[in-house]
């Protein structure tokens, strides 16, 4: 039994149209019917019931197809391993991070991480932070770096950093050394509030600011880096961690606005990974020489 025929095999399986399959593999559509033919042969049993140019798998063909595509995995896998220690790499960290981490302290870490294991190849995944606890339970990963806390009793939940929230609204062209600070119920007479783009602090953020100024108006835009996106063409306000916005201040891009009567929240950054001690642990024993917030 040839690779080559358990590849046609499972693409034909999902698209049920050999000529779709000759497409998607670039091979001809003979060469797809000779692939499933032989396997056939092999196997001793029909895969396929063939209905013009459909074809739907047989109850063989269906008890076969998790077979078929574990043997490509680990296959997969096997080459893979092999190239990475081709490459000189004798350890492996698969790590999962949210959006706005992989933006902000993760490529510093990472630089001093791989300078000093060199031998360590790592893997990045980029995964909203709802997700990355499950990435971590189901040992995709070995470590997870979220925005949100988790409490289950297999993960430990570690603060990493804190970062300070503020509020930000376009530039209003003044010159900011002269001009006197912006007040929040003047931004909010004129821009909208562009919330949820932070899993933890809205709601009761939202809530403060809905309670002392009526008729607000709020959009829920889910990334950051779209909001600041959008509060840079005048399109809104928002409460973000300063770390994600100190370079629009600095650059006069962003302006920060004074916010008297709000209590202003903290954003944690959280590592998450399993209780026992794993290449995840050792990663994070690393990385908490450096100071982050």
């Amino acid at each position: 039994m040839e690779l080559k025929w358990l590849e046609t095999f499972v693409s034909a399986a999902r698209t049920e149209n050999f000529r779709q399959t000759s497409n998607e593999l670039y091979i001809s559509q003979p060469t797809v019917t000779v692939h499933i033919k032989l396997l056939e042969e092999h196997l001793g049993c029909r895969l396929f019931d063939r209905t013009g140019r459909k074809v739907k798998l047989t109850e063989e063909g269906r008890l076969f197809l998790s077979h078929a595509k574990e043997l490509m995995r680990v296959h997969e896998a096997g080459v893979q391993e092999l190239q990475s220690y081709i490459q000189g790499y004798r350890k492996r960290l698969d790590i999962a991070v949210s959006p706005l981490i992989a933006a902000s302290i993760i490529p510093f870490l990472l630089a001093r991480y791989v300078e000093a294991f060199p031998e360590v190849e790592v893997n990045v995944q980029v995964l909203e932070s709802k997700d990355i606890a499950s990435a971590v339970l189901n040992d995709e990963v070995h470590i997870g770096f979220s925005r949100m806390h988790v409490n289950h009793q297999e993960l430990a939940c570690t603060v990493l950093a804190e970062d300070k929230v503020i509020l930000v609204s376009p530039h209003d062209g003044r010159d900011s050394e002269s001009a006197p600070p912006l007040e929040l119920e003047d931004v909010l007479q004129q821009y909208i509030i562009l919330t949820h783009n932070h899993p933890e602090y809205w709601d009761n953020l939202l809530g403060q600011v809905k309670r002392q100024y009526k008729n607000v108006r709020t959009m829920v835009v889910s990334q950051v880096h779209v909001t600041k996106r959008f509060i840079e063409e005048g399109f809104g306000i928002s409460f973000l961690p300063e770390t994600t916005v100190r370079r629009e201040l600095l650059e006069g891009r962003l302006l920060e606005v004074h916010c008297k009567d709000i209590v202003l929240p903290t954003a944690r950054t959280y590592a998450v990974a399993k209780h026992q001690r794993s290449a995840g642990n050792a990663f994070l024993e690393f990385i908490s020489q450096f100071r982050l917030s």
